[in-house]
């Protein structure tokens, strides 16, 4: 991901370890006919699901780097207990790659509730930087299903494979690049063709997703190609690098300098003899040369994965078809963590305590912690890539402002520039934009200190020195079952109310409804807390206690939306 902290302290990612569903019996079809065969679902208790649905065909072969072609039609029912093989992931070494990855992995699945429809519809985009993560992850989103939408999860191709940009690959339009973001629409046109078959109501969509799923949310409302695939929106810590995309000439650029990495040395067949790069020698170069280098240098090529300005799925940068009016306007719901980097500072700790010999998950051991010699140096990185002097960058973060454990608070500032510069300010930014193009919008903050770390716990202890606290992702376990789901009380209940809201807004594009607290818009700079009740609760506060404005509008100022 290219923005601001992505080569200082942390590499993005969203993962989550799946759980079970409560046991309750489902209405729907246990086959349902689709319009191109039938599927056969898999009983679940408190739902129906139908695994490893075909949208589109395998992108593999002569459809490598194409926009995704219509799925073969078939006549006995599809039966899989099970989601279908991942995209094709960058990082064998990342502890947030699915294994068994495939390039023949455009599939989706969908989750039925009780009771008769036609149910509201949430299609759900994974995060995961946008180069891995996958359906099988979010496989239990039993506490929003029984409540009565169909909930569909959806693969997309993932890194080189979804938005190289080599020139060879243009298409009889001049654009190249953006095939991941072409899957997710493929996708959502499938669900508008075929989700009645399931009881859903076609015409009541909202798409939602976290992380990269979340900044996909935000190229459909910028992408012109996604006008009438949607209804409603919800953008969960997606709204960073959002006028950080590059031009086509740019990725083409960025795609060519990776090819030439990956091919430098390897047996790339005998389309590609004679050094001339075709897009017949791109589609058939080996497995090889595209898992094993491709992936991996266009990662390092890029700075991180985002889709860029193709000519087609994006015509321009997300800011500028924002600033423009030109983006597509429906009742959306944004949102961000209070320590979204957090993970990353914590996922740098693991490491470190991984490359120990013999490895350290001794917390009381604090030597794996940031220092403040540590921070200077973050800060002068940071400084290069915005134009800050790292003395201001300390002045707006001072150590001792962050708690009083001197041993953490390097870290803590270090986490507190980096959310604010990449999550939070741009999210108030991009709630600002959407209100005052006069569409209905709210926007919260997850404050939860309690939640379950999603990852660093060994024999079933805490492993780490740096705490977590609501830490990027950490609100999906509230919203999916997950082994790292509420674990008490307080917990439990600010999952129903987090759940209630997100399928209030599916239903009727307003998350309020009774039993819960009310949750005002944010066209009056509202902000909801979503936090258990001992850390104050679900509640609502001013954009400016949400995150100090003079930041925003100073140290990040090139970051307004």
């Amino acid at each position: 991901m290219r923005h601001l902290t992505s080569k200082t302290w942390a590499a993005l990612a969203a993962v989550a370890l799946i759980g079970t569903s409560p046991a309750l019996a489902a209405d729907a079809p246990v086959v349902v006919k689709t319009a191109n065969g039938p599927v056969q679902a898999t009983e679940r208790g408190v739902m129906r699901s139908y695994f490893g649905i075909p949208f589109a065909a395998p992108p593999v072969g002569d459809l490598r780097w194409k926009a995704p072609a219509p799925a073969a039609k078939w006549t006995a029912p599809i039966a899989r207990s099970k989601t279908a093989a991942a995209c094709l992931q960058t990082g064998p070494d990342s502890p947030f790659r699915t294994r068994g990855d495939s390039e023949d992995c455009l599939y989706l699945d969908v989750h039925t509730p009780t009771g008769k429809g036609p149910h509201p519809v949430m299609v759900w985009i994974h995060g995961g930087a946008f180069t891995t993560g996958d359906a099988s992850t979010y496989a239990d989103p039993g506490p929003m299903v029984s409540r009565g939408v169909i909930v569909v999860a959806i693969h997309y191709r993932l890194g080189a494979m979804g938005f190289l940009a080599h020139p060879a690959l243009r298409d009889a339009g001049g654009s190249a690049g953006d095939y991941g973001m072409m899957d997710q629409q493929a996708a959502l046109r499938w669900v508008r063709a075929n989700i009645s078959a399931f009881g859903g109501d076609a015409r009541n969509v909202t798409i939602f997703g976290e992380s990269a799923g979340g900044f996909s949310v935000l190229t459909h409302l910028a992408s012109p190609q996604s006008k009438g695939l949607f209804d409603k929106a919800i953008i969960e810590s997606g709204a960073y690098g959002v006028a950080d995309q590059l031009t086509q000439a740019g990725m083409e650029t960025k795609s060519q300098a990776a090819l030439e990495t990956a091919m430098a040395g390897q047996d790339v067949g005998a389309a590609c003899a004679g050094g001339t790069v075709t897009a017949a020698c791109l589609r058939g170069l080996p497995d090889a040369v595209v898992r094993g280098k491709l992936m991996s240098a266009f990662e390092r090529a890029t700075g991180g994965v985002v889709p860029s300005i193709d000519g087609k799925v994006l015509t321009q940068s997300i800011k500028a078809t924002f600033a423009a009016g030109a983006n597509n306007k429906v009742p959306v719901i944004n949102g961000s963590n209070e320590n979204e980097n957090l993970l990353f500072l914590a996922l740098t700790e693991m490491g470190a305590r991984l490359a120990a010999k013999p490895p350290n998950f001794n917390p009381a051991d604090r030597s794996f912690l940031m220092t403040a010699e540590g921070f200077n140096k973050g800060a002068e990185v940071m400084a290069a890539q915005t134009g800050l002097s790292a003395s201001a960058l300390a002045g707006y973060y001072p150590l001792n402002r962050h708690g009083d454990d001197v041993g953490l608070q390097p870290s803590l500032a270090a986490a507190a520039a980096g959310t604010d510069s990449t999550f939070s300010c741009n999210g108030v930014n991009v709630s600002a934009r959407i209100a005052a193009q006069g569409s209905p919008i709210w926007m919260y903050e997850f404050r939860d200190q309690t939640a379950v770390p999603l990852f660093g716990m060994f024999g079933g202890k805490y492993g780490l020195s740096l705490p977590q606290g609501a830490a990027h992702a950490f609100e999906l376990p509230y919203l999916f079952g997950m082994a790292s789901a509420a674990q008490n009380a307080e917990q439990n209940a600010l999952k129903a109310t987090m759940s209630t809201y997100w399928t209030n807004f599916a239903r009727r594009g307003n998350p309020n409804g009774s039993g819960t607290p009310v949750w005002a818009g944010f066209r009056g700079g509202a902000v909801q807390a979503l936090d258990v009740a001992s850390g104050g609760g679900v509640t609502g506060m001013t954009a400016d206690a949400f995150r100090d404005q003079h930041l925003c509008k100073t140290a990040w100022a090139k970051q307004t939306f």
